[in-house]
């Protein structure tokens, strides 16, 4: 048997490691497997407190538990468990998850997190005028597009049309046709990022320049601003007024929907009444309940209702909007939240928003200047030629070219070339013929990647808490596997160790004294005095049943009610105060009545107690397992390192 080592160092040597730099030395070794203390400090930091307890786990107890914990994660390496494709992709995954919030600039992410919040406190209203134009299409298509929306811009500015009037005429959003460019009240989140920056940084009454987002360019006019009023959530009963419905059968509606609310008025049941009469199948079911919303979630005068509701449970008028009529039930409302309350939203939006690429940009453009990047401009494969207005491609790369070897920039002493771009482009067509810009896009997107990637290969070496969490995951995951594979299936699937298990152990699954019989509740004095009766019979059992016994006496109103069971300590008052004189409070046990009796200390069945057998039998396995391990691998502690840390 390998014995555990202890080092034992001389009070020179002692000292000499305390004036060290505690992060580069081995506290254990495990075969040829070294482990700092610091990875120690980190994890015994982290889960040294019982949190159900508040009792600290020593650090000798702890390390003893950190020797096995790294045991078993040496073995699965061993047993090549981190080589398995499944294995590898998941972890990539998470590495992948792990490094994102490496891979922006912190300060960058911040503001915009910030500026997010700052914008919750605010709604906005603003109507807009859009020039749809594509972001792959050609220069000279983009430039007419601009021109046409700065020549709208500029009959709007000399004030001689109405903007609604103007935008029916020249918007190519769809529903300008019925709002005239007015898109209502709405708040952070809710229109693509560079559109909010445009409303929010534009005072009442401004005429923005053009706006270009995904979908084109955007003439924007913010007409109003206030205060955010939360959320609110209300219920609704919904009568539907298609389209093309005829005069008499939207008075019909009309009639309804204003019955219906005075029957709600009058105390019926608004959730019954959604149920039977709302026409929104997909909220009727649910008594007509609506999830939360704010600005801009619903249309105009569904809204308007909704927030003019003062308390809960109020009931507004009928109110017609687009789709119908509706009657709305506040049921409750909430201001905005705090900035603490409000964080992980946030934190969850921005990393699914465009304002995610602010800080992605950031850094690169950080890590740019950083690293020495350099780019050969002559080598770009794409160029817009002024003779012709419009990107061109090179020619080499619409062919097969076999010597695709310039240098296009290099970056940390890091050199990418043609054949890089080409074999990128390749894997990131989207299966679609490709143009100039496409090309110039796809190059973009290429610089930024390998530098992304690069920056990604250094985060260990860069972030110890990178480094260091990404340790965890993998020995983690390389844990669970193997302990699987060693304890946890094993002992839920082996049936015949199980069994051989329990038999070995039987005396370890014993029943405590327990009570086997009926209780009897019962709702009076005159109902107590018949079941005393009949229950003491010596026929009862026989000829009468506890069946019997409810037909007779449950006639008109149910006056008793049994329980019939075996019983343990713990699990009836009455069966504790009546059999083994447990001094608990008993309301009405005066009329409680038992028949039955006491059912001595017995072994359980493989069948009662199988889980706890399996439980025990994953522990005696993990026992075993780490008997073995621990004769397997030559641990040796340095006791001088283990010293200073305590």
């Amino acid at each position: 048997m390998k014995k555990i080592c202890l080092i034992v160092c001389s009070v020179l040597l002692l000292n000499s490691a305390f004036s060290q730099n505690q992060n580069d030395e081995v506290l254990l070794t495990i075969d040829d497997k070294k482990i700092n203390s610091e990875e120690f400090i980190r994890i015994y930091n982290k889960n040294k407190t019982n949190f159900s307890t508040g009792e600290v786990t020593s650090i000798e107890e702890y390390l003893d538990l950190f020797i096995n914990f790294k045991l078993k994660v040496i073995e699965a390496e061993k047993s090549g468990l981190d080589t398995i494709s499944a294995f590898v992709n998941e972890f990539e995954g998470y590495k992948k998850q792990l490094a994102a919030p490496y891979l922006i600039d912190e300060q960058a992410n911040e503001k915009v997190i910030k500026e997010a919040y700052e914008r919750m406190q605010n709604e906005v209203r603003a109507s807009h005028i859009l020039i749809k134009i594509a972001l792959d299409s050609s220069p000279e298509d983009t430039l007419v597009a601009y021109e046409k929306a700065i020549g709208i811009r500029k009959r709007l500015l000399k004030g001689e049309e109405p903007f609604d009037m103007i935008a029916k005429g020249s918007s190519e959003d769809p529903s300008v046709k019925n709002n005239g460019g007015d898109l209502g009240y709405f708040s952070v989140f809710q229109m693509i990022y560079p559109f909010e920056n445009a409303v929010y940084n534009s005072e009442i009454g401004e005429i923005s320049d053009p706006v270009r987002t995904r979908f084109g360019y955007h003439i924007v006019k913010v007409t109003d601003k206030r205060k955010a009023r939360g959320q609110v959530k209300v219920a609704h009963i919904m009568l539907t007024v298609p389209r093309g419905t005829s005069p008499e059968a939207e008075k019909q509606k009309k009639l309804l929907i204003n019955e219906l609310y005075h029957r709600a008025k009058q105390g019926e049941e608004f959730k019954a009444l959604a149920k039977e009469y709302s026409e929104d199948r997909g909220s009727a079911g649910n008594g007509g309940e609506l999830p939360w919303f704010g600005a801009g979630r619903m249309v105009q005068e569904f809204e308007k209702a909704a927030f003019e509701l003062s308390s809960n449970e109020e009931i507004s008028q009928p109110v017609r909007t687009g789709f119908g009529w509706h009657i709305l039930k506040r049921i409750d409302r909430k201001d905005v939240p705090t900035f603490e309350e409000a964080l992980p939203e946030i934190k969850r939006k921005v990393g699914k928003d465009q304002r995610a690429r602010v800080a992605g940009e950031v850094l690169i453009k950080n890590l740019k200047k950083e690293c020495d990047f350099v780019q050969n401009e002559e080598n770009i494969p794409v160029k817009y030629d002024t003779t012709i207005n419009a990107y061109v491609l090179k020619q080499e790369y619409l062919i097969n070219e076999p010597n695709l070897d310039r240098e296009l920039f290099s970056f940390l002493n890091k050199k990418f070339y043609e054949k890089d771009f080409v074999d990128y482009v390749n894997n990131n067509k989207r299966n679609k013929e490709l143009i100039p810009y496409d090309y110039l896009m796809l190059y973009k997107e290429f610089v930024n990647n390998k530098i992304l990637e690069v920056e990604e290969s250094r985060l260990e070496e860069k972030y110890p808490e990178y480094r260091y969490l990404l340790k965890e995951y993998h020995d983690g995951m390389l844990l669970f596997e193997i302990t699987d594979q060693k304890i946890w299936s094993k002992a839920a699937s082996d049936s015949i160790a199980l069994k051989d298990y329990y038999k070995k152990n039987k005396s370890n699954y014993m029943w405590d004294e327990r009570w086997n019989g009926s209780i009897y509740y019962c709702s009076n004095e005159q109902a107590k005095t018949s079941v005393s009766k009949i229950i003491n019979k010596k026929s009862f059992g026989k000829k009468i049943t506890n069946d019997n016994l409810l037909e007779q006496l449950n006639t008109e109103e149910e006056v008793l009610r049994i329980e019939s069971n075996i019983f343990e300590k713990g699990e009836n008052i009455f069966v504790d105060n009546l059999i083994w004189n447990e001094k608990n409070s008993q309301e009405n046990a005066v009329l409680i009545l038992l028949k039955g009796g006491v059912v001595k200390p017995e072994n359980k069945s493989f069948s009662e107690c199988r889980g706890m057998v399996i439980s025990d039998y994953q522990d005696y396995l993990d026992k075993e397992w780490i008997k073995s391990l621990r004769e397997k691998y030559n641990i040796i502690i340095n006791s001088a390192v283990l010293s200073s840390i305590k």
